[in-house]
C-alpha cells in the first residue's frame, strides 16, 4: 500500500503558510526576539512569537489550530472531505494549558481543549490526542500513517499546535535551559534552547488522488524508542534515538545510504545535540546533509515534528537543503555534515526525527 501526505499548511513566527516560512528560511530570517514575559519571569524572554492578529476563538491556540485545518481544505478535492473514513490526530504537549492561569482547570484538559478545536474547525469527531512531549508532531504522523495501513481509516487529518505560556517559559527557566540569545544547535558554543509557536496541518492517505495538486510526498516508514535514561536528559550513547531510526529503516524497507537529508531535531542544548550526534554516526547517516529549524523560530515543541516535516519536504520539492541557522563552528562535530549554507539538491528522501523528555525518540522517512 501506497501512503501519501500532502495539503500542508503552517503558521509559524516567520509567516501565515508554508510558502512564506519557506522563503523567510531561505532569506536566513530569525524569528527569535525578546518577548514579554511575566514580571517574576524577568518580563522578557528570547522566543518567537506568531504576530498578533484579529483572533476569533474561545482562546488563541484553539483559533491558530482551526485556522491551520480550515486552509487546508483549498488543497483537497472538494467530494474527498465528505467521503472515505476519515479520523483526525491532534498533537500537543500543552494545549490550552494557559487557561489555568485564567482559573479554568477543566478548559486546560486536553480532551477539551480537542473537542474546541473541533468545534472551531468544523470537524465531526473528537481528534485522537498525542501528547508526547517534543516528539509529538513527528509521532502524529506515524500514528497517522499506522492507521491507514492498518485499515482503520482512509484519510487522517495530522494537526500539530502549542504557543508560547508563561507556564511553559517557567517550566524551561526552572530547568536553567533557555539561552539569552537565539539558540545555535549543532553549534560549538550552543548555551539552550530558545521556545516558539506553531500550528501545522497535513492530510496522510491511502489515496494520493484527494489532493488538487498532488501529493506532497510518499511516507515509507517510521519507529519509535525509548531510552529510559533521565526525565529530562537524553541518553549519552543515543540509545533510543538510533533505536527509533533503527526501527523506520526497517519499516521503510531501506538504508542509511538511500537518505538524502537528515532534519534533526537539534534544540541547541549542549546534551541534545551531543546525543543527536552519536545516534546519527551509530546509524550511518552521519555524512548526510543535516539540519535544525529551531534556530529560525525556537523550538514549538508538540507542533515542532509537523511543522518541520511539511517544511522540509517542501525544501526537497524545490531542491533546497536549508541552512542549520546559527551553527557556525561545528568543529567538535567533524563527522556529522551539518549545513552550514542552504544548498541546492536533488534529493527526494528525508528522514526527519525528534526527541523529548522522558527518552522519547520518533523517526519518520517520507519521499518526495
Amino acid at each position: 500500500m501506497t501512503i501519501s501526505i500532502g495539503a500542508p499548511h503552517v503558521i509559524t513566527p516567520l509567516g501565515h503558510d508554508l510558502a512564506t516560512t519557506l522563503e523567510a528560511m531561505r532569506e536566513g530570517r530569525c524569528a527569535i526576539a525578546p518577548t514579554p514575559v511575566a514580571p517574576d519571569l524577568g518580563g522578557s524572554l528570547p522566543a518567537a512569537a506568531i504576530p498578533q492578529g484579529p483572533w476569533d476563538g474561545p482562546s488563541r491556540t484553539v483559533d491558530l489550530a482551526a485556522r491551520a485545518i480550515t486552509r487546508i481544505w483549498d488543497q483537497v478535492d472538494r467530494g474527498a472531505r465528505g467521503s472515505g473514513r476519515w479520523r483526525w490526530v491532534l498533537a500537543t504537549t500543552k494545549g490550552d494549558i494557559h487557561e489555568l492561569e485564567h482559573g479554568d482547570p477543566e478548559a486546560a484538559w486536553l480532551p477539551a481543549f480537542g473537542e474546541r478545536v473541533a468545534r472551531k474547525a468544523g470537524l465531526d469527531h473528537d481528534p485522537i490526542i498525542i501528547s508526547n512531549a517534543c516528539i509529538s508532531g513527528t509521532l502524529a504522523i506515524k500514528h497517522a500513517a499506522d492507521l491507514v495501513a492498518l485499515d482503520v481509516c482512509d484519510h487522517v487529518l495530522v494537526v500539530g499546535i502549542d504557543v508560547l505560556s508563561d507556564f511553559v517559559l517557567s517550566g524551561f527557566t526552572a530547568l536553567h535551559a533557555l539561552s539569552a540569545r537565539p539558540c545555535r544547535p549543532f553549534d560549538n558554543d550552543r548555551d539552550g534552547i530558545s521556545l516558539g509557536e506553531a500550528a501545522a496541518a497535513l492530510i496522510v492517505t491511502r489515496d494520493p488522488n484527494i489532493f488538487t495538486h498532488g501529493p506532497l510526498a510518499t511516507y515509507l516508514g517510521g519507529g519509535m524508542g525509548n531510552d529510559a535514561n533521565h526525565i529530562s536528559g537524553p541518553s549519552r550513547t543515543g540509545e533510543g534515538l538510533y533505536r527509533a531510526v533503527q526501527a523506520a529503516f526497517r519499516s521503510a524497507a531501506i538504508g542509511p545510504g538511500d537518505v538524502d537529508h537528515v532534519n534533526a531535531h537539534g534544540t541547541g542544548s549542549v546534551y541534545n545535540d551531543n546525543m543527536e550526534a552519536i545516534a546519527f554516526g551509530r546509524c550511518g547517516v552521519a555524512q548526510v546533509g543535516l539540519n535544525s529549524y529551531k534556530g529560525y523560530f525556537g523550538h514549538t515543541l508538540g507542533a515542532a515534528g509537523t511543522v518541520e516535516t511539511a517544511i522540509a519536504l517542501q525544501g526537497l520539492r524545490e531542491g533546497v537543503l536549508l541552512a542549520s541557522l546559527g551553527a557556525t563552528d561545528t568543529s567538535a562535530y567533524p563527522d556529522l555534515r551539518v549545513m552550514h549554507r542552504s544548498e541546492p539538491t536533488q534529493g527526494r528522501t528525508l528522514l526527519k526525527t525528534s526527541s523529548g523528555f522522558g527518552g522519547c525518540n520518533a523517526a519518520i522517512i517520507l519521499r518526495t
